[in-house]
């Protein structure tokens, strides 16, 4: 295990860049005595932000926008809930996650504490098995709110377990239906401009990986225990005839219909081991350059990574990057403040993490300058096009070494996956645009269904800034026709 620790935060240390000098973390302060296991986090009106703990309390901070995490006063507002891991503030009132429901939380009386606990959503199967999450809420621009459901795992004590592995939308006016399933551990909720839904789910079981998917209905998102519900009335799918195993994930998709892989993979230990929480950046660049992404939480190796996704033949796919690391416990919850910063909810208990402290919640800045970093990586019919945060010359181009991998996954029961079937494509720049702000790439040897990992050493800008993380995932599962 010291070997393994080790291990990972070398790799920390050489990813971390820029990325640490254009940001800037701040702790929030808080009393010795209040186990601060962030299972949720929602900001609210007036500088406060909500957080729920595992413990199953949820606590509200005055001044959490504190610009040294000091003078923040927390107040217990709501307790005795069931291992809450979400929590969402909507039109005035706090949902919160609980394992057999979703809950609104109400102070009726204007003292400051919940005196209304109001069942919202119930209905799903609950066995008793240790793993049997629930996930979000999200609302959506149209007030749907969204949550997902954690298969069963471990030993069950009733038997139960309707929709265990499904995302669930419900309407405002109250009614929910399942959407998709073949879910693993939906740890994480997104939600774009244009209303569309994503989870992340964990490397495991018929996962190899962990992933972004994009929610649609009827999908099957890989794994088998969803078809103990298949024949629920109000399914999404039906169970396949055939279950098309021991394939590479392109080849599963093609022999059955239903299954749609990950939008993008987060290749093991490269990109982190265990994906979590999801923000959509629609902060308008108070964030930095990154605008319209999404920043996506990493458990095991206390970490932030970024998400580019782009639609291609009508379905989602893009690059993951690097972000940032070392936070001081394993990253949990992800939401965006009202002055464009990010809360990061943290915790470890249950799950292993480099980070040094065992719960907490930090919150991190942008300075207004930098980093110098890849800011998008799109999919060309020959190749890919790549953009900056800042310009580059030609001859800068020309001299950084360029270098690619191409590999997929087997979709199979066993519990993760190496990378399989790799090639190491030739690149070849082939324009520089006149702003330095893009370089056109030809890719000898593009692959559907593969990922492309692209290397970039030693390219530096125009001010002479180093590229920051010099690592880039592409998840092609279609190659474009019209540039």
């Amino acid at each position: 295990m010291v070997k393994f620790c080790v291990w990972i935060v070398a790799l920390l240390c050489a990813v971390n860049g820029a990325a640490e000098e254009a940001y800037r973390r701040i702790t929030l302060q808080h009393p010795e005595e209040l186990t601060l296991e962030a299972g949720g986090i929602a900001p609210m009106p007036g500088g406060r932000l909500a957080v729920a703990t595992r413990r199953g309390e949820v606590w509200i901070a005055e001044n959490a926008y504190s610009t040294d995490g000091s003078g923040v006063v927390w107040k217990k507002f709501a307790s005795a809930l069931h291992e809450p891991l979400g929590l969402a503030f909507h039109d005035g009132d706090l949902y919160v996650s609980q394992r057999s429901e979703v809950t609104r939380l109400r102070d009726t009386i204007g003292d400051g504490v919940a005196d209304e606990y109001r069942c919202i959503a119930k209905g799903w199967g609950v066995t008793g098995a240790y793993h049997e999450y629930t996930y979000g809420p999200k609302f959506d621009p149209a007030g749907n709110m969204w949550i997902t459901l954690n298969c069963t795992m471990g030993d069950v004590v009733l038997p139960n377990r309707d929709w265990r592995g499904y995302s669930l939308r419900m309407t405002p006016d109250g009614k929910w239906q399942p959407v998709s399933g073949g879910m693993r551990s939906p740890c994480g909720i997104g939600i774009n401009a244009e209303g569309d839904v994503f989870y992340t789910d964990q490397q495991g079981h018929w996962n190899s990986a962990c992933g972004i998917h994009h929610i649609a209905q009827g999908r099957f998102h890989g794994h088998i225990a969803s078809f103990a519900s298949a024949k629920l009335p109000g399914a999404p799918f039906a169970e396949p005839k055939e279950l098309v195993e021991n394939v590479p994930v392109a080849e599963a998709a093609k022999r059955m219909p239903i299954y749609k892989p990950a939008a993008v993979w987060m290749p093991y230990r490269k990109m982190g081991m265990s994906t979590t929480d999801m923000a959509y950046d629609g902060t308008g660049g108070k964030f930095g350059p990154f605008a319209g992404q999404f920043f996506v939480g990493e458990l095991t190796q206390a970490a932030i990574n970024r998400v580019f996704l782009e639609k291609v033949g009508g379905e989602y796919q893009g690059a993951c990057f690097p972000f940032m690391e070392r936070f001081q416990s394993g990253v949990l919850r992800l939401e965006f403040g009202e002055d464009g910063s990010l809360f990061v909810g943290e915790t470890s208990r249950g799950w292993s993490s480099v980070g040094s402290k065992p719960y907490g919640v930090e919150r991190v800045v942008w300075n207004g300058k930098g980093p110098f970093s890849m800011r998008t990586m799109e999919a060309r019919p020959k190749g890919f096009r790549c953009t900056f945060t800042q310009p580059v010359t030609k001859e800068a181009v020309m001299t950084a070494k360029w270098q690619m991998r191409s590999y997929t996954y087997e979709y199979h029961a066993d519990y993760g996956g190496p990378d399989m079937d790799v090639k190491e494509p030739v690149v070849r720049v082939v324009d520089v645009a006149k702003d330095g702000l893009s370089v056109e790439l030809e890719i000898d040897g593009l692959r559907e269904g593969y990922v492309h990992e692209l290397t970039v050493k030693g390219l530096r800008s125009q001010e002479d800034a180093l590229l920051t993380p010099e690592i880039a995932h592409y998840t092609l599962n279609h190659i474009p026709t019209q540039p």
